[in-house]
C-alpha cells in the first residue's frame, strides 16, 4: 500500500500539491529578498545607496548570463522584445525604486524601511484604473485609504520622530508600483526571461551611469556580499516566477510579506533595533490592505 495519496478524479490533489509547492518557491523568493535587504542595509553606512545597488543588479545579470549560456541559450535570442521602450521604463522603474530604498537604509531601521514599502500593492492599486483600465471598487479604495493610514503610524510625519529618508521609503514604492505595472503590461508580450534579461541589463546600465560620481572601492568583504546579494535576487526572481506557475497570484501572493519577518529578525539579531509598537501596528494596517487589494484584484481580473 502506497504512502502517497490517491488523486482524486476532479485533480484535487494534484492541485493541492501544486499550490504548496508554489507557498514553498514564494517563500523562498520572499526569504532572499528580506536577505539581500539586510546586506543592503549592513553595507549602508560605508557606501552608497546607489553603489549597492549596482552591485546587486550587476551580479544578478552574472548570474543570469551564466546560466543562460549554461542551458544552452543565446542572450541575444532572449533580448528580441516588441515593447523595447516598456522594458527600458521597467528597467528604470527598478533603479529608482531600489536606489530609494537602499539609500534609506542609511538613516532607517530595516523595519520601517520594509514596512513602508509593502505600499506598493496598495498604490498598484490605485494606478491601475488610469494605466491598466481596471475597475477599482469603494472597497479597494477604503483598503488602499486603510494601508495609507498604516503607512502614516510607521513614519509620523510631523513629530520628533519622524525622518526625512522615510519619504524616500514611500518613493521607492511608487517606482516599484510602476515596475509592477510595467510587469503585467508586458505579460503574454514579451517571454518572461526575456523581461527578466532586459531587467538586469537596463538597471545595470543605467545605474552605472552615475557609478564615477558616488564610486568606493569596495573591500573584498563587500565584493563577496555583492556576489551574493546578486545570487540571492537571481533566486528571487527565479523562485517567484516558478511560484506563479503552480499556484494562483491571489493564493501566494500573501507569502511575500514574510519579508517583514525576516527585516525583523535581522534588525534584532544584526543591527539591535527593536521595532516600535506603531511600527507593528501600520505594518499590520499596511499588509492586512495589501492581502485584501491583492485578493480581490485577482478575482477581477
Amino acid at each position: 500500500m502506497s504512502g502517497s495519496p490517491e488523486p482524486y478524479a476532479d485533480g484535487s490533489v494534484d492541485k493541492r500539491r501544486a499550490g504548496l509547492a508554489g507557498a514553498a518557491w514564494m517563500l523562498a523568493g520572499a526569504s532572499c529578498i528580506g536577505v539581500v535587504d539586510g546586506i543592503a542595509k549592513y553595507m549602508a553606512p560605508t557606501l552608497s545607496g546607489v553603489q549597492i545597488v549596482w552591485g546587486y543588479v550587476g551580479s544578478s545579470l552574472i548570474c543570469l548570463l551564466a546560466v543562460t549560456i549554461i542551458r544552452g541559450q543565446s542572450p541575444l535570442a532572449l533580448a528580441r522584445t516588441r515593447r523595447p521602450w516598456l522594458q527600458l521604463a521597467r528597467g528604470a522603474s527598478l533603479v529608482c525604486s531600489l536606489s530609494a530604498l537602499f539609500i534609506s537604509l542609511r538613516y532607517l531601521p530595516l523595519a520601517v524601511a520594509t514596512t513602508v514599502s509593502f505600499t506598493a500593492p496598495l498604490i498598484i492599486t490605485a494606478l491601475s484604473g488610469p494605466l491598466l483600465g481596471e475597475r477599482v471598487g469603494l472597497a479597494r479604495w477604503l483598503a488602499v485609504l486603510g494601508g495609507m493610514a498604516g503607512a502614516t503610524l510607521v513614519i509620523r510625519p510631523g513629530t520628533d520622530v519622524f525622518h526625512w529618508a522615510s519619504l524616500l521609503t514611500i518613493v521607492g514604492a511608487f517606482f516599484f508600483a510602476l515596475f509592477n505595472v510595467a510587469t503585467r503590461m508586458l505579460g503574454g508580450v514579451d517571454r518572461a526571461l526575456t523581461t527578466v534579461l532586459y531587467t538586469f541589463v537596463v538597471s545595470t546600465a543605467l545605474v552605472s551611469l552615475v557609478m564615477p560620481l558616488v564610486w568606493v572601492t569596495p573591500t573584498a568583504a563587500q565584493w563577496a556580499l555583492f556576489a551574493l546579494s546578486g545570487l540571492l535576487g537571481f533566486a528571487a526572481h527565479f523562485s517567484i516566477a516558478r511560484s506563479l506557475t503552480l499556484a494562483d497570484a491571489s493564493a501566494v501572493a500573501p507569502l511575500h510579506y514574510v519579508r517583514l519577518l525576516w527585516a525583523i529578525g535581522i534588525g534584532l539579531l544584526v543591527f539591535d533595533h527593536v521595532p516600535e509598537a506603531w511600527t507593528l501596528a501600520g505594518g499590520a494596517l499596511i499588509v492586512a490592505s495589501g492581502i485584501y487589494v491583492s485578493g480581490i484584484g485577482a478575482r477581477v481580473r
